[in-house]
């Protein structure tokens, strides 16, 4: 387990809350990779704090689709099959069609000038796993330009998902073709213009060829 990223915690905060967003950050960044064993006194002694904020945030990890229980009861972190990784695009495919589409018809300028901050972020980081996080903000962001509320609902029960996966495939793309950052700094500011022109429909198909699996083998 990655010493670095599991230091003592300072208690200015709620452990657990603390104990999640520390968890959660490492996995994200690929400092605790996928199937790596997340023991709870091991844990729980690396960040200075009891068993129980560790058991309360592997639970709530594990409801988000970041850590997984084998039948013992014991923790590790979560591992995609290839079936995983096909739900998770397809899943994602059709929210963000539904939310462009939606987004296209209902976006305003403070909406576009929330969206261009977050690409203008993004293309000043130099940070893959903070480049990462602001690729998922980014489509968050769609979703709440949607003003869908049920479509937010299920957008957020999935996206530590999402956000895991995109996460791990950056970093894989960066390795191997080094253009993660060139190609999705591309296609959002596309797809910025593209919502600028408030047509939901060229919208719509825009963003369902940006979610395509075919875009994102690596």
């Amino acid at each position: 387990m990655a010493d670095a990223a599991l230091s003592p915690i300072r208690r200015n905060t709620s452990l657990t809350k603390e104990v999640i967003d520390r968890l959660r950050k490492a996995i994200l960044a690929g400092d605790l990779a996928e199937g790596t064993p997340l023991p709870e006194a091991q844990t729980a002694t690396k960040l200075g704090v009891s068993r129980v904020p560790v058991r309360e945030a592997l639970v709530e990890l594990e409801r988000q689709g970041l850590v997984e229980f084998d039948e013992n009861g014991r923790a590790c972190v979560r591992a995609f099959t290839d079936d995983d990784v096909q739900e998770i695009l397809s899943l994602r495919a059709a929210l963000q069609t539904m939310a462009a589409r939606l987004a296209a018809a209902k976006l305003t300028d403070p909406d576009l000038q929330r969206l261009e901050a977050i690409l203008a972020r993004a293309a000043k980081t130099r940070d893959l796993t903070e480049f990462s996080r602001l690729d998922s903000a980014f489509h968050d962001e769609i979703v709440v330009i949607a003003r869908h509320g049920r479509l937010q609902r299920v957008w957020n029960d999935v996206r530590a998902q999402i956000e895991l996966w995109l996460a791990r495939l950056h970093h894989r793309r960066e390795h191997t073709q080094h253009d993660v950052r060139e190609a999705t700094l591309t296609a959002h500011r596309k797809m910025i213009d593209t919502l600028a022109t408030r047509k939901p429909d060229l919208a719509a198909s825009l963003m369902e060829r940006h979610c395509s699996w075919n875009d994102y083998k690596v």
